[in-house]
């Protein structure tokens, strides 16, 4: 156990022996006890021990959206897939905005095979919070699906926001941009994003890797600006 998960659980237990020591130890766990203590068994992954802990909150603190996230989660590792989809469905309802929420709501769907869903929550999220990472998992899991026309939008669209000034630019949508475009035929484009990448970031390791699969060797006239 490393330092940091170690005085997290010291915390929670001292806190939570405080607690039942002022309330005579009647009742059932006090909320933020019992979250803390179902986060620490989620990064033991200890799924079944998580979700003992979420589910009381749920039953006595309706609405809290750590709970409802946990427990979906807990119970995706268990294999309860449609009560990981409900407990997740309402953390997301409550915190649209938080990507660890939907992205494991997109889990359950994708296990789920429901595909149609799955876009629409990942290219709603993506669009209404301008969210690179939205649309890169979007791209990922349609790139699982063999739907190359829905990739190449995710993938877009993380181009198009990455604009350097709402967010740090990053090579990373080029360079799956480039993967992408190489398996369709695309060589040419693959080059152009490749060298946008290496624009964005001469120093990337990858980048210079991926241009010199494809024969070149990265100088001063292989950067191309990202608008072009």
């Amino acid at each position: 156990m490393d330092r940091n998960r170690t005085m997290r659980w010291i915390a929670a237990c001292a806190a939570g022996l405080v607690t039942s020591l002022l309330a005579g130890c009647n009742g059932p766990r006090p909320t933020d006890q019992s979250i803390a203590y179902g986060n620490h068994y989620l990064e033991y992954e200890k799924w079944q021990e998580a979700a003992d802990e979420f589910k009381p909150v749920l039953e006595h603190s309706p609405g809290n959206w750590r709970a409802e996230y946990g427990y979906g989660v807990a119970m995706t590792n268990l294999g309860d897939l449609p009560a990981a989809r409900s407990a997740l469905e309402r953390a997301n309802a409550r915190m649209p905005s938080n990507m660890d929420v939907v992205f494991a709501l997109a889990q359950v769907m994708y296990a789920q095979k429901d595909y149609s869903q799955l876009y629409q929550l990942l290219q709603g999220s993506a669009s209404e919070f301008s969210s690179q990472a939205a649309y890169l998992k979007l791209a990922d899991y349609a790139m699982e699906l063999k739907d190359n026309d829905t990739a190449l939008m995710a993938l877009q669209g993380a181009i198009t926001i990455d604009d350097g000034f709402s967010v740090d630019r990053s090579t990373e949508p080029y360079l799956r941009m480039a993967q992408l475009q190489e398996q369709i035929g695309n060589r040419d484009e693959a080059v152009r994003r490749l060298r946008q990448a290496y624009a964005i970031q001469p120093l990337d390791p990858r980048v210079i890797a991926a241009l010199e699969a494809q024969g070149m060797q990265p100088g001063p006239g292989t950067a191309l600006s990202p608008e072009a």
